[in-house]
Order: structure tokens, then C-alpha cells, then sequence
């Protein structure tokens, strides 16, 4: 194995729950990988990436809605934010609810 080759499979990261289809913000990986180990848990799909006029360094996490089949939440760093969608059961919901909104505190 050379060198470039454990570099490259190093940097491979390899999520369980989460769709990588879309990208995902490099500052949220290990945040990613935290959520993702709650058993209550059943797919994240990272979406939209967007810019925000506010900006900070502190990594920001928060839920913004829910629908009857998922939960959206905001994660952001700097002047970029990106939409998380947070798919579970409906007995599961208030408590992962509850779990996500104090994820970061």
C-alpha cells in the first residue's frame, strides 16, 4: 500500500444514516457522526446549502421544524448554513425532538 493510497482511504468518511449523495459541509462531518448513533434515528438527508448575512464561528445546531415524517434542522458555521432533515418514527419524534434541540448544549 503507498502512501497516497492510506491517505485517500483515511479520508474516506463512512456515515450509516446519512445520505452522501449531496455534499456535506466538512465543519459538520463530526457532528454528523454523533447524531447519527442515536438509535431513535432512521436516515439524515443533508440538503441546500446556503449563505447567511449573520455569521459566526461557533458551530450552530438547531431544529427549525417538523412534518409528520421528518424534522428539519440547521446546522451552521461562518456565513454558511445547511439543511438537515432527520428522518424518524412518529413514536420516537418529541423525544428525538428533545434530544436534538439540547444536541449542542
Amino acid at each position: 500500500m503507498t502512501g497516497l493510497d492510506f491517505k485517500d482511504s483515511s479520508m474516506k468518511l463512512k456515515f450509516k444514516k446519512v445520505k452522501t449523495e449531496h455534499t456535506i459541509m466538512e465543519e459538520f462531518h463530526k457532528i454528523l457522526s454523533k447524531i447519527e448513533k442515536n438509535s431513535m434515528i432512521i436516515r439524515m438527508i443533508p440538503w441546500r446549502i446556503s449563505r447567511q448575512q449573520k455569521w459566526s464561528s461557533e458551530l450552530r445546531f438547531r431544529v427549525s421544524y417538523e412534518t409528520d415524517s421528518w424534522i428539519k434542522c440547521i446546522m451552521s458555521k461562518w456565513a454558511s448554513a445547511q439543511e438537515l432533515f432527520v428522518v424518524c418514527n412518529d413514536e420516537n419524534k418529541s423525544d428525538l425532538m428533545e434530544f436534538l434541540k439540547n444536541f449542542l448544549n
